[in-house]
């Protein structure tokens, strides 16, 4: 088993660690408190991540990519979370276009028309699953899209949804049996400019910059063609879009934790406390040494399931302890790094208070720690763990 990074993906983390560094970290601190209404900022930053390269990452250079593959989605993400999460999830998004778009009906002509957009900043993508009455339990959405000749009708509410205030397009989840439960869902690709469609922004205590959003459907018009893969097979798509988020989200989660710690090193080097180092305590440099190793071998889970996913396999209950353990292995991390530096980290002089919110947040998007745990004992176990 090899546990580094090849060549080519060494050098595109030491490209992204510094890109983030010289170009985001001085920025990064306003961007994580501000609401995503200014279009033209959130344009301008878009730009610069497609300029350098990383919206295109494991994307093939036909769909306007730059190569690669899901291992330096998760690099990217990683090292921008470093330093700013509001920008940190935007490499991932276009994967997300390309997962739903390769089953459209007619997948050219639409990947021809939205990847390019993606990959150089132009539109954002989002995912859209969760509503009102259904975020845990996935498979009692409302959401109906009823066919209509060479048009399906949308109706129903998703909310919670990331970067939807904004998103120019959805991977979207609807159903088409109402009766048939889970294999009664189908995915479609769903242009957010459509008639009928309201949005609304929903405020957080974190990740203030990805706009979560309210999106309202009311009787909207969708080509047929916007339909990927068949009626009623839409979880078959959801599980391969999701296993590379849930991994990503992992790293993001990570890759605080990581700066909460590499800051925290410098501060007890330099702050004293009776007379010595607070370095020199056991009680505080424990506490480095257990976080580092939980966040090194979290780290490697989801290097591990990255590299599952580059080999064409199907890590569902990899990618699933990626999402419920490194957000809680990172909660952990940033509580005691704010602790080490005392009260000052609790105000606002330092970025690691806001960490702990962004953070919390990571915990439920994209599922809670209990439904990835259930979906982690069902793949051990059997349907007979939690059979409901």
């Amino acid at each position: 088993m090899a546990f580094e990074f090849t060549e080519e993906q060494e050098i595109f983390r030491r490209e992204i660690r510094r890109f983030a560094q010289t170009e985001l970290a001085p920025t990064a601190k306003e961007r994580a408190k501000m609401e995503p209404t200014d279009a033209e900022y959130r344009r301008k930053w878009l730009k610069k991540l497609a300029d350098a390269g990383f919206l295109g990452v494991g994307l093939a250079s036909e769909y306007g990519g730059q190569g690669g593959d899901a291992i330096m989605v998760g690099i990217a993400i990683e090292e921008i979370g470093k330093v700013d999460v509001s920008l940190s999830l935007f490499p991932l998004l276009p994967m997300v276009g390309y997962y739903a778009l390769r089953y459209a009906g007619k997948p050219e002509e639409l990947m021809a028309e939205w990847m390019p957009k993606f990959t150089q900043g132009e539109a954002v993508a989002s995912f859209a699953l969760t509503e009102p009455e259904a975020g845990a339990d996935a498979a009692a959405i409302r959401m109906t899209a009823v066919r209509d000749g060479d048009y399906y009708i949308l109706n129903g509410e998703k909310t919670s949804i990331t970067k939807g205030v904004y998103a120019d397009a959805s991977m979207l989840f609807a159903k088409t049996d109402p009766k048939a439960g889970i294999r009664g869902i189908t995915c479609f690709w769903v242009p957010l400019n459509l008639p009928g469609i309201t949005r609304s922004l929903i405020p957080h205590t974190g990740l203030k910059f990805w706009g979560a959003a309210s999106i309202i459907f009311e009787d909207v018009r969708l080509p047929a063609e916007n339909r990927c893969g068949e009626e009623g097979k839409g979880f078959y798509l959801f599980g391969e879009a999701v296993n590379t988020q849930r991994a990503c989200l992992g790293l993001l989660a990570l890759g605080i934790a990581q700066a909460s710690i590499d800051e925290t090193i410098n501060y007890i080097r330099q702050r004293t406390a009776f007379g010595h180092s607070l370095s020199s305590f056991e009680g505080v440099a424990f506490k480095i040494a257990e976080h580092s190793t939980r966040v090194e071998a979290a780290r490697l889970l989801c290097y591990k399931t990255l590299s599952l996913i580059s080999r064409g396999e199907f890590p569902i209950k990899e990618a699933a302890m990626c999402k419920w353990w490194c957000p809680e292995v990172a909660l952990d991390t940033v509580h005691d790094c704010l602790l080490l530096h005392g009260h000052v980290a609790y105000s606002e002089e330092y970025p690691i208070e806001q960490r702990l919110r962004d953070i919390i947040g990571l915990q439920f998007t994209d599922s809670l720690p209990q439904i990835m745990k259930l979906v982690v004992s069902r793949q051990l176990i059997g349907r007979e763990a939690a059979s409901f």
